[in-house]
């Protein structure tokens, strides 16, 4: 009989807790010291490896070959950030109970079903000879640092993990697990709306009108304004200063710690890049070469679908569970894949058995494209590596060192007709078909307009209508990045642009409030103290601003006297300022006048307590230890007002109310480069570089970030060597003990 949930949490919590304090506060540790933790003899490389280190703890590896820079990289990844990696495969597996205890059986249960890594195994037979080489190298390294580093980090004990060899599998695993659908979070939410609300059918049909992003067919042409989840600019050398070309990358992810990239540069007889890696993925995401410098961002294009669709078989598995008994979890399946509606949380209406169809469940190669990209040299080629890719699906941007600029809709998804009719749809069959649009289409290609790349969170119109999302964020960052970079630029305009947090929308939404609240013939004077600061404000979110705050605390009470139950459905939308001000202008003042004076008096009492935006929203990232009840004091950083909101070029994401907050995802890292430069490109994340609790560079960026501040990635080897002061060497075998 499982636990009530209650329960599980207070067993998890008292077994957390016992372990933390059995493992003691974690101790203060010295680059000198984290770099000795290196195995460095031994390893499965062919010729050493040198790897220079600098002040932060980012490696520069030098390598004679590609297949030993593999080896190092695994090695790498390990060192920096071996309980991340080990996390993050338990959870493409669905084996956090094993680390966790009884709190974690129901995220088992839905990642169990989920089955992100589920075509690993068949991934590894469509990867060219070449690709599966570098894997298999990647993974010889993260093996030999497995069981060579001397000791352990500070959580294996607490979570019981332990030197568990890594396969290929592994890696492609939590691969597919970084690259999971986007809506999957939203679908909870929606689908509970659709359970109990009687006017659901009109509800899906505000929001599919707000947020779907329809693209073009094969035929067609994709225009630049076209990405979803982060920001990246390519700008031509028509546009730039320097007559190169220029990238902009910031990524918007989960925000805590360890941050969920490294900063990674390296050189061989065949190659040289420096960039942003995911650990325990062994290509650069986003980075530059001599010749090129690439960037993207999530599509959150529909790479998923829930279909109703009877099950065809079934499965049973046991769950581990720490601290608790093993429990038995049935698994069906479908024709398109597993049922999820056996999860409360995707439960249908009664009688309704819901399937996943999502493009990851299917073999493709994810790995060769990206691996490519440090040695092209052309924007067409750089584009073509692209025309396979699919997990997670990209808006992919090049700009090269002659200034030519180029990008790619990099996703498999099958032709159908978006928005659906229904959050859930009765046809399965685009997804077990063969029609299928890919990045290789010519609709699929981004074309720059007036030089320029810009792909933020936005919706995509094309002359053809051919859907590539349901789901889309506002317009704001696209249209701001347009808006300041209309001259001639510069790495550091762009840099400045990076920390903008002016939201069109959310003064467009404020205008209409305004409006509401005139044609209702409400008295001013009565409400002048969150009336006043609106009546000028241009939609600027520094934490210092008064107006911001006014804005974020009357809309979510607008957002319940409004839509009541609807509230939340809309909420996770992301176009909620665009699905408020339809209803500011369809009601009548008498239905409008009682919402708008509970709110505006609500707002008010809110605002005096609080006062500034920053007062409430707050950026924290944290180690998850943090919340481990009375010792997440030895696990927490510095807690600092937020500039940004969730529609801001820096982006800080947030609830709509008067509730003090951590901002639960946003910028996490910053990369950009001047292609006229070899050693301009510059990052920074949100936290350091090093996973290991107690070490000095496990939180040290944080300053810098605050700052504006960027670390330098340079790409000569003087200045690499200058940048990179600490060696290290990696041997082979035959040469343990030699000298250098």
């Amino acid at each position: 009989m499982p636990l009530p949930h209650a329960i599980s949490v207070v067993v998890s919590a008292v077994g957390l807790t016992w372990s933390v304090l059995r493992a003691g506060r974690p101790r203060p540790i010295a680059l000198a010291e984290r770099l000795n933790d290196l195995p460095l003899t031994g390893a499965p490389v062919s010729r050493p490896v040198a790897i220079r280190w600098s002040d932060h703890q980012v490696p520069f590896i030098q390598a004679d070959s590609d297949t030993d820079l593999a080896v190092a990289l695994g090695m790498v990844h390990v060192h920096l950030r071996w309980t991340q990696m080990e996390v993050m495969r338990r959870l493409s597996q669905g084996r956090m109970a094993e680390l966790l205890g009884p709190a974690a059986v129901d995220l088992d249960a839905v990642l169990r079903r989920l089955d992100p890594g589920a075509a690993a195994q068949a991934v590894l037979t469509v990867l060219p000879k070449d690709s599966r080489i570098w894997l298999d190298r990647f993974v010889a390294g993260i093996n030999h640092a497995v069981t060579r580093i001397p000791r352990l980090p500070y959580e294996f004990p607490v979570l019981r993990l332990d030197r568990t060899p890594w396969t290929p599998a592994d890696v492609l695993g939590i691969g597919r697990l970084a690259g999971a659908d986007f809506a999957w979070s939203l679908w909870p939410t929606l689908l509970a709306a659709r359970r109990t609300l009687d006017d659901w059918p009109d509800l899906w049909s505000r929001i599919a009108a707000a947020g779907t992003a329809p693209v073009p067919d094969a035929h067609g042409i994709v225009p630049p304004t076209a990405r979803i989840g982060s920001n990246v600019v390519a700008v031509s050398g028509a546009r730039a200063a320097s007559g190169a070309g220029l990238l902009a990358n910031d990524t918007h992810l989960p925000v805590g710690l360890p941050n969920p990239w490294i900063l990674v540069g390296y050189r061989t007889q065949t190659q040289a890049a420096v960039g942003q890696m995911i650990p325990g993925i062994p290509v650069l995401a986003i980075g530059r070469s001599a010749a090129l410098a690439w960037g993207g961002a999530n599509l959150q294009s529909a790479n998923s679908a829930l279909v109703r669709a009877p099950a065809i078989a079934d499965d049973g598995v046991t769950l581990s569970v720490r601290w608790g008994r093993p429990r038995r979890l049935t698994i069906r399946r479908a024709d398109v894949g597993p049922i999820l509606s056996d999860s409360p949380h995707f439960a249908g209406r009664p009688g309704e058995t819901l399937a996943l169809a999502w493009t990851g469940h299917r073999p493709t190669d994810d790995l060769t494209g990206l691996l490519a990209l440090p040695r092209a040299r052309t924007a067409d080629a750089a584009m073509a590596c692209l025309a396979d890719a699919n997990v997670p699906p990209l808006a992919m941007v090049c700009t090269t060192v002659d200034g030519a600029i180029g990008g790619v809709a990099a996703t498999r998804l099958p032709r159908r007709s978006l928005p659906p009719a229904d959050l859930v749809t009765a046809d399965g069959t685009p997804w077990t078909g063969h029609d299928w649009l890919t990045a290789a289409d010519a609709g699929a290609r981004l074309l720059p307009v007036h030089g320029l790349l810009i792909h933020a969170n936005n919706r995509i119109d094309s002359p053809h209508g051919r859907a590539l999302a349901t789901l889309v964020s506002a317009d704001d960052r696209a249209v701001r990045l347009a808006d300041r970079l209309a001259s001639i630029l510069t790495q550091e305009v762009l840099e400045a642009a990076q920390h903008d947090v002016v939201s069109p929308s959310a003064r467009a939404l404020t205008q209409a409030v305004l409006g509401a609240v005139d044609r209702c013939g409400l008295d001013h004077r009565r409400y002048a103290a969150i009336l006043k600061p609106l009546a000028d404000w241009d939609g600027d979110f520094t934490a210092a601003s008064h107006a911001a705050l006014a804005h974020v605390v009357l809309v979510g009470a607008l957002l319940r006297g409004l839509e009541g139950q609807r509230a939340a459905a809309l909420a996770v939308t992301r176009r909620l300022p665009a699905l408020l001000i339809e209803p500011l202008g369809r009601m009548d003042g008498s239905q409008l006048a009682p919402i708008l004076r509970h709110a505006l008096g609500r707002s008010q009492r809110a605002l005096r307590r609080h006062r500034i935006w920053g007062a409430i929203h707050r950026l924290r990232p944290d180690h998850p230890f943090a919340r481990i009840p009375l010792l997440g004091r030895w696990f927490r950083t510095a807690d600092h007002p937020a500039d940004g909101s969730l529609d801001t070029v820096n982006q800080t994401a947030h609830p709509y109310g008067s509730g003090r907050h951590r901002s639960p995802f946003g910028a996490v890292s910053r990369f950009t480069c001047d292609l006229a430069d070899p050693d301009s490109a510059r990052a920074v994340l949100l936290g350091g570089q090093d996973g290991w609790l107690g070490s000095s560079t496990f939180a040290d960026q944080i300053p810098l970030w605050h700052a504006g501040g960027r670390l330098p990635l340079p790409l000569t080897p003087q200045a690499v060597a200058a940048a990179h002061p600490h060696v290290t060497v990696i041997r082979p075998a035959q040469t343990d003990g030699a000298s250098g």
